[in-house]
Protein backbone atom coordinates (compact mmCIF):
# COMPACT_ATOMS: atom_id res chain seq x y z
CA UNK A 1 0.00 0.00 0.00
CA UNK A 2 1.50 3.30 -1.02
CA UNK A 3 0.72 6.80 0.16
CA UNK A 4 1.20 10.09 -1.58
CA UNK A 5 2.07 13.40 -0.02
CA UNK A 6 1.39 16.79 -1.48
CA UNK A 7 3.91 19.60 -1.38
CA UNK A 8 3.44 23.27 -2.21
CA UNK A 9 3.77 24.07 -5.88
CA UNK A 10 7.25 25.22 -6.88
CA UNK A 11 5.73 27.68 -9.33
CA UNK A 12 3.50 29.13 -6.61
CA UNK A 13 6.45 29.59 -4.25
CA UNK A 14 8.60 31.18 -6.97
CA UNK A 15 5.79 33.54 -7.96
CA UNK A 16 5.24 34.57 -4.38
CA UNK A 17 8.97 35.22 -3.86
CA UNK A 18 9.07 37.39 -6.99
CA UNK A 19 6.14 39.46 -5.74
CA UNK A 20 7.80 39.83 -2.34
CA UNK A 21 10.99 41.14 -3.93
CA UNK A 22 9.03 43.77 -5.86
CA UNK A 23 6.97 44.85 -2.85
CA UNK A 24 7.91 45.96 0.65
CA UNK A 25 4.37 45.29 1.87
CA UNK A 26 4.54 43.54 5.28
CA UNK A 27 1.33 41.70 4.42
CA UNK A 28 3.32 39.15 2.41
CA UNK A 29 4.72 37.79 5.68
CA UNK A 30 1.31 36.27 6.44
CA UNK A 31 0.25 34.96 3.04
CA UNK A 32 0.71 31.97 0.77
CA UNK A 33 -0.36 32.15 -2.89
CA UNK A 34 -2.87 29.40 -3.63
CA UNK A 35 -2.59 29.63 -7.42
CA UNK A 36 0.43 31.25 -9.16
CA UNK A 37 -1.84 32.28 -12.03
CA UNK A 38 -4.33 33.99 -9.70
CA UNK A 39 -2.43 36.21 -7.27
CA UNK A 40 -5.68 37.55 -5.86
CA UNK A 41 -6.33 34.11 -4.33
CA UNK A 42 -4.32 33.88 -1.11
CA UNK A 43 -4.20 31.87 2.12
CA UNK A 44 -3.45 33.09 5.65
CA UNK A 45 -0.53 31.22 7.20
CA UNK A 46 -1.89 31.82 10.71
CA UNK A 47 -5.32 30.19 10.37
CA UNK A 48 -5.07 28.61 6.86
CA UNK A 49 -8.14 30.50 5.63
CA UNK A 50 -8.30 30.97 1.85
CA UNK A 51 -9.81 34.12 0.41
CA UNK A 52 -9.98 36.29 -2.68
CA UNK A 53 -9.19 39.97 -2.90
CA UNK A 54 -5.41 39.73 -2.79
CA UNK A 55 -2.99 41.08 -0.22
CA UNK A 56 -5.22 43.98 0.90
CA UNK A 57 -8.05 41.62 1.83
CA UNK A 58 -5.53 39.45 3.71
CA UNK A 59 -4.31 42.47 5.70
CA UNK A 60 -7.90 43.30 6.65
CA UNK A 61 -8.26 39.69 7.78
CA UNK A 62 -5.11 39.90 9.95
CA UNK A 63 -5.97 43.38 11.31
CA UNK A 64 -9.51 42.19 12.16
CA UNK A 65 -11.18 44.95 10.13
CA UNK A 66 -14.82 44.05 9.64
CA UNK A 67 -16.78 44.51 6.42
CA UNK A 68 -15.13 42.50 3.65
CA UNK A 69 -13.68 39.43 5.35
CA UNK A 70 -13.84 37.52 8.62
CA UNK A 71 -11.24 38.20 11.31
CA UNK A 72 -8.26 35.94 11.87
CA UNK A 73 -8.68 34.11 15.21
CA UNK A 74 -4.93 33.56 15.66
CA UNK A 75 -3.59 37.06 15.02
CA UNK A 76 -1.70 38.94 17.73
CA UNK A 77 -1.86 42.60 18.69
CA UNK A 78 1.51 43.14 16.99
CA UNK A 79 0.23 41.57 13.76
CA UNK A 80 -2.93 43.70 13.85
CA UNK A 81 -1.02 46.96 14.29
CA UNK A 82 1.47 46.00 11.56
CA UNK A 83 -1.26 45.29 8.99
CA UNK A 84 -3.36 48.31 9.98
CA UNK A 85 -0.35 50.60 9.50
CA UNK A 86 0.31 49.02 6.10
CA UNK A 87 -3.30 49.62 5.03
CA UNK A 88 -3.12 53.26 6.16
CA UNK A 89 0.14 53.78 4.25
CA UNK A 90 -1.42 52.39 1.07
CA UNK A 91 -4.47 54.58 1.56
CA UNK A 92 -2.34 57.73 1.94
CA UNK A 93 -0.31 56.85 -1.17
CA UNK A 94 -3.48 56.35 -3.22
CA UNK A 95 -4.89 59.66 -2.02
CA UNK A 96 -1.68 61.38 -3.04
CA UNK A 97 -1.84 59.90 -6.53
CA UNK A 98 -5.47 60.86 -7.17
CA UNK A 99 -6.00 62.20 -10.66
CA UNK A 100 -8.33 65.12 -11.30
CA UNK A 101 -9.71 65.38 -14.83
CA UNK A 102 -11.24 68.75 -15.63
CA UNK A 103 -13.14 69.41 -18.84
CA UNK A 104 -12.55 72.73 -20.53
CA UNK A 105 -16.17 73.68 -21.10
CA UNK A 106 -17.81 75.57 -18.25
CA UNK A 107 -21.14 73.87 -18.87
CA UNK A 108 -19.74 70.34 -18.69
CA UNK A 109 -19.52 68.27 -15.53
CA UNK A 110 -16.17 68.03 -13.79
CA UNK A 111 -15.41 64.44 -12.81
CA UNK A 112 -12.89 63.55 -10.14
CA UNK A 113 -11.63 59.98 -10.51
CA UNK A 114 -9.84 58.58 -7.48
CA UNK A 115 -8.54 55.07 -6.90
CA UNK A 116 -10.85 52.88 -4.92
CA UNK A 117 -9.58 53.28 -1.39
CA UNK A 118 -10.56 50.82 1.32
CA UNK A 119 -10.79 52.54 4.66
CA UNK A 120 -10.69 51.18 8.21
CA UNK A 121 -14.41 50.36 8.03
CA UNK A 122 -13.91 48.24 4.94
CA UNK A 123 -15.83 50.60 2.67
CA UNK A 124 -14.61 51.99 -0.67
CA UNK A 125 -14.31 55.58 -1.74
CA UNK A 126 -16.74 56.13 -4.57
CA UNK A 127 -16.46 58.24 -7.67
CA UNK A 128 -17.78 61.79 -7.14
CA UNK A 129 -19.17 64.17 -9.76
CA UNK A 130 -19.21 67.94 -9.30
CA UNK A 131 -20.74 70.76 -11.28
CA UNK A 132 -18.69 73.74 -12.53
CA UNK A 133 -19.49 75.94 -9.51
CA UNK A 134 -18.36 73.24 -7.06
CA UNK A 135 -14.77 73.53 -8.27
CA UNK A 136 -14.14 76.92 -6.64
CA UNK A 137 -14.14 75.81 -2.96
CA UNK A 138 -11.50 73.13 -3.66
CA UNK A 139 -7.92 73.72 -2.55
CA UNK A 140 -5.47 74.79 -5.26
CA UNK A 141 -1.84 73.77 -4.86
CA UNK A 142 0.37 76.94 -4.92
CA UNK A 143 3.14 74.97 -6.65
CA UNK A 144 0.89 74.59 -9.69
CA UNK A 145 0.48 78.35 -10.04
CA UNK A 146 2.80 79.61 -12.77
CA UNK A 147 1.46 83.09 -13.49
CA UNK A 148 -0.36 85.98 -11.87
CA UNK A 149 -3.73 85.04 -13.36
CA UNK A 150 -3.69 81.60 -11.77
CA UNK A 151 -2.53 83.13 -8.50
CA UNK A 152 -5.57 85.42 -8.42
CA UNK A 153 -7.82 82.45 -9.15
CA UNK A 154 -6.23 80.55 -6.26
CA UNK A 155 -6.85 83.45 -3.86
CA UNK A 156 -10.49 83.63 -4.93
CA UNK A 157 -10.88 79.88 -4.39
CA UNK A 158 -9.36 80.14 -0.91
CA UNK A 159 -11.79 82.91 0.02
CA UNK A 160 -14.80 80.88 -1.11
CA UNK A 161 -13.47 77.77 0.62
CA UNK A 162 -13.02 79.73 3.85
CA UNK A 163 -16.62 80.95 3.65
CA UNK A 164 -17.83 77.38 3.17
CA UNK A 165 -15.77 76.22 6.16
CA UNK A 166 -17.23 78.95 8.37
CA UNK A 167 -20.73 77.85 7.40
CA UNK A 168 -19.93 74.20 8.14
CA UNK A 169 -18.60 75.04 11.61
CA UNK A 170 -21.56 77.35 12.25
CA UNK A 171 -24.10 74.56 11.63
CA UNK A 172 -22.08 72.03 13.64
CA UNK A 173 -21.96 74.40 16.63
CA UNK A 174 -25.65 75.26 16.30
CA UNK A 175 -26.53 71.56 16.40
CA UNK A 176 -24.27 71.04 19.43
CA UNK A 177 -25.88 73.95 21.32
CA UNK A 178 -29.40 72.76 20.53
CA UNK A 179 -28.72 69.14 21.59
CA UNK A 180 -26.46 70.02 24.55
CA UNK A 181 -23.50 68.07 23.15
CA UNK A 182 -20.40 68.36 25.41
CA UNK A 183 -17.62 70.34 23.73
CA UNK A 184 -15.00 67.67 24.41
CA UNK A 185 -16.97 65.28 22.17
CA UNK A 186 -15.63 67.16 19.13
CA UNK A 187 -12.05 66.31 20.11
CA UNK A 188 -12.70 62.58 19.63
CA UNK A 189 -11.09 60.86 16.66
CA UNK A 190 -14.42 59.27 15.72
CA UNK A 191 -15.94 62.72 15.20
CA UNK A 192 -13.12 63.65 12.80
CA UNK A 193 -13.56 60.33 10.98
CA UNK A 194 -17.29 61.00 10.71
CA UNK A 195 -16.67 64.41 9.08
CA UNK A 196 -14.20 62.88 6.62
CA UNK A 197 -16.66 60.11 5.73
CA UNK A 198 -19.49 62.57 5.09
CA UNK A 199 -17.16 64.69 2.97
CA UNK A 200 -16.20 61.68 0.86
CA UNK A 201 -19.86 60.79 0.36
CA UNK A 202 -20.67 64.26 -0.94
CA UNK A 203 -23.99 66.08 -1.05
CA UNK A 204 -27.19 64.48 0.17
CA UNK A 205 -25.72 62.21 2.87
CA UNK A 206 -28.77 60.86 4.76
CA UNK A 207 -28.65 60.73 8.58
CA UNK A 208 -29.44 57.44 10.33
CA UNK A 209 -33.01 56.94 11.48
CA UNK A 210 -34.00 56.35 15.11
CA UNK A 211 -34.50 52.67 14.37
CA UNK A 212 -31.08 52.37 12.74
CA UNK A 213 -29.39 54.09 15.69
CA UNK A 214 -31.20 51.95 18.26
CA UNK A 215 -31.13 48.63 16.41
CA UNK A 216 -29.09 48.19 13.22
CA UNK A 217 -25.95 50.18 13.95
CA UNK A 218 -26.11 49.68 17.71
CA UNK A 219 -25.88 45.90 17.20
CA UNK A 220 -23.00 46.40 14.76
CA UNK A 221 -21.14 48.54 17.29
CA UNK A 222 -21.67 45.96 20.04
CA UNK A 223 -20.33 43.26 17.72
CA UNK A 224 -17.33 45.43 16.80
CA UNK A 225 -16.57 46.05 20.49
CA UNK A 226 -16.77 42.34 21.28
CA UNK A 227 -14.37 41.60 18.43
CA UNK A 228 -11.94 44.22 19.76
CA UNK A 229 -11.80 42.28 23.03
CA UNK A 230 -10.77 39.02 21.34
CA UNK A 231 -6.98 39.70 21.62
CA UNK A 232 -7.45 40.52 25.32
CA UNK A 233 -9.22 37.22 25.99
CA UNK A 234 -6.52 35.32 24.10
CA UNK A 235 -3.92 36.99 26.31
CA UNK A 236 -5.86 35.92 29.42
CA UNK A 237 -5.76 32.29 28.28
CA UNK A 238 -2.06 32.41 27.43
CA UNK A 239 -0.52 34.35 30.33
CA UNK A 240 -3.32 34.80 32.85
CA UNK A 241 -4.94 37.94 34.22
CA UNK A 242 -5.95 39.71 37.44
CA UNK A 243 -9.50 40.50 38.56
CA UNK A 244 -9.90 43.90 40.22
CA UNK A 245 -12.99 45.25 41.98
CA UNK A 246 -14.14 48.75 42.81
CA UNK A 247 -17.15 48.97 45.15
CA UNK A 248 -19.02 51.88 46.72
CA UNK A 249 -22.52 53.01 47.75
CA UNK A 250 -24.59 55.73 46.15
CA UNK A 251 -26.66 58.37 47.95
CA UNK A 252 -29.49 55.87 48.41
CA UNK A 253 -27.01 53.45 50.04
CA UNK A 254 -27.23 51.02 47.14
CA UNK A 255 -24.14 48.89 46.62
CA UNK A 256 -22.33 49.36 43.30
CA UNK A 257 -19.39 47.32 42.08
CA UNK A 258 -17.22 47.46 38.98
CA UNK A 259 -15.25 44.44 37.81
CA UNK A 260 -12.05 45.01 35.82
CA UNK A 261 -9.66 42.54 34.21
CA UNK A 262 -5.98 43.47 34.00
CA UNK A 263 -3.35 41.83 31.80
CA UNK A 264 -0.36 42.78 29.63
CA UNK A 265 -2.83 44.02 27.01
CA UNK A 266 -4.29 46.54 29.46
CA UNK A 267 -7.28 46.92 31.79
CA UNK A 268 -10.89 46.63 30.66
CA UNK A 269 -14.29 46.57 32.36
CA UNK A 270 -15.81 43.11 32.64
CA UNK A 271 -19.53 42.40 32.48
CA UNK A 272 -20.84 39.10 33.81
Amino acid sequence: MTSTTTTPSTGSTATQENVKRKSNDPGWEYVVCVNPKKLERVKCILCNKEMGGGINRLKQHIAQIKGNVSSCPKTTKHDQIKCRDALLDNQNKKRGSAQVNIRSSENETITIDDDLIEDSFGSKKAKCSFGPMDWFPNTINPQDVSNMGKSKQENMSNVIRKEHMIRVKEYICRWAYECAIPFHAFEKDNFKIMLETVGQFGRGAPPPTRYEMGETYLKKEVERTINLLTPYKDEWKSNGCSIMTDAWSDRKRRSIMNLCVNSKMGTIFFVI
